[in-house]
């Protein structure tokens, strides 16, 4: 997953604040004890009084082309399968996805050079002379 530029609230610390506030607690202690902004501790409280939950909504960006199924699928054939292109991956896993959100899934999870280099392979003499 990509990292956004600031980490969100943890589901057990969104329950930390709502706690310490239904126990007193104001917003600066709150803030103080959890390493957070006094407004983020803030907004988190108003969402559970307004809305009943603190939970995140769905996000509004474009949904996912993959599943985490189908992310999982893709990985894994790549591992296996090193020198297979993003074309192939693709479709081994038997996707609807375009290569290109292929390479994305493998980037996310750190794997690069999905293309195999084409060269001569080595004559045994070219191997002793590299030693």
């Amino acid at each position: 997953r990509r990292r956004s530029h600031y980490e969100q609230l943890t589901e057990f610390e969104r329950g930390r604040v709502i706690g310490l506030r239904e126990g007193g607690f104001p917003f600066r202690d709150i803030a103080e004890r959890l390493g957070q902004n006094v407004s983020t501790v803030h907004y988190c409280w108003v969402r559970w009084s307004r809305d009943g939950t603190a939970s995140r909504r769905p996000g509004s960006g474009r949904p996912r082309g993959t599943t985490e199924r189908e992310d999982r699928r893709i990985r894994r054939t790549a591992v296996s399968h090193r020198t297979a292109s993003a074309a192939e991956i693709r479709a081994a896993v038997g996707t609807t996805v375009t290569q290109r959100t292929v390479r994305n899934r493998l980037l996310d999870v750190q794997l690069r050079a999905r293309r195999p280099v084409a060269c001569i392979p080595l004559t045994p003499r070219h191997c002793r002379l590299r030693r």
